[in-house]
């Protein structure tokens, strides 16, 4: 369940996506939800926190730059390391995490030992790579879609799925249409139509004159 705003997937160009921000309430929520283990109880306050239209704060202005992030710090220094994946800093980093935890899980791959470390990176990661230069942006599953915001000066945010792909698309200069489902506007968007409730068609073609491919 999602707000309206989002039903409607957008085609956008990738590179002209720049900054990353968690859902803005995504700080408060997040924690409170693994606390919680009433199912009803949680969907009452997912409802709330994130299926709103409408998000006030700095969210926006405190956005940070996609190639800050550390999907796209590992993605371009894997593509650096490709012949040798071991030397990579992601794989670096995953095999730290299964010495420490016994395991590691990547969407639901679960990797607990070298052996399954190289078969991710060789027969996932690779793959998903070689797909994207060849095929370009493939959505298989509607609740994957990648998830943007709008922040108050009508710039595209990247939020919730997709970030792995993204960063790929920009690491390997791969140009191609990126869909995407908007899941929040700031309050203080300029809206041209007075009746924000009515206006996501003035945000969708927002979206299409500046950022289409």
């Amino acid at each position: 369940m999602e707000n309206k705003l989002s039903n409607k997937i957008l085609k956008v160009d990738p590179h002209a996506i720049f900054y990353y921000s968690e859902p803005p309430n995504w700080w408060w929520f997040n924690p409170l939800d693994r606390r919680i283990s009433n199912s009803y109880i949680k969907n009452i306050l997912k409802k709330y926190a994130l299926y709103k239209p409408y998000y006030s704060g700095n969210w926006d202005v405190k956005a940070t730059l996609f190639e800050k992030t550390h999907w796209y710090l590992n993605i371009d220094d894997f593509k650096n390391n490709i012949k040798k994946i071991e030397t990579s800093l992601w794989y670096k980093l995953i095999l730290r995490e299964i010495n420490s935890k016994g395991f590691y899980i990547h969407k639901k791959i679960k990797i607990s030992n070298k052996e399954e470390l190289v078969n991710f990176f060789e027969n996932y990661v690779i793959n998903l790579i070689e797909s994207l230069q060849n095929n370009n942006f493939i959505n298989e599953k509607l609740d994957d879609v990648p998830q943007v915001l709008i922040g108050r000066d009508g710039q595209i945010i990247k939020s919730a799925h997709g970030c792995h792909r993204l960063a790929i698309i920009k690491s390997f200069r791969i140009n191609c249409e990126f869909p995407v489902k908007i899941i929040g506007i700031h309050k203080n968007f300029r809206f041209n139509i007075k009746n924000k409730q009515n206006s996501f068609e003035e945000i969708y073609n927002h979206v299409k004159i500046n950022y289409s491919v």
